[in-house]
């Protein structure tokens, strides 16, 4: 019986602890950054005009997340 009591009691503690003990330095969530603060707006339209103004696809490569590699030569 006192084992039992001794485990419950410890599973309550740990329990307090994982609710309750969060992290101070916690970053602030994304879902209340702005979205201006975090693009280059200069930046992104310079890249557009880069690949506007490209004489052909082949000059212009994706590079981001999610792109294809290039063939094998």
């Amino acid at each position: 019986m006192t084992v039992s009591l001794i485990i419950v009691g410890l599973l309550a503690i740990a329990l307090l602890w994982l609710l309750l003990g969060g992290r101070g330095d916690a970053p602030e969530p994304t879902a209340r950054r702005r979205v201006d603060d975090v693009i280059d707006h200069a930046e992104l339209e310079q890249a557009e005009r880069d690949v506007q103004e490209a004489p052909d696809e082949e000059s212009v490569r994706d590079w981001g997340p999610g792109a294809s590699k290039p063939p094998i030569a």
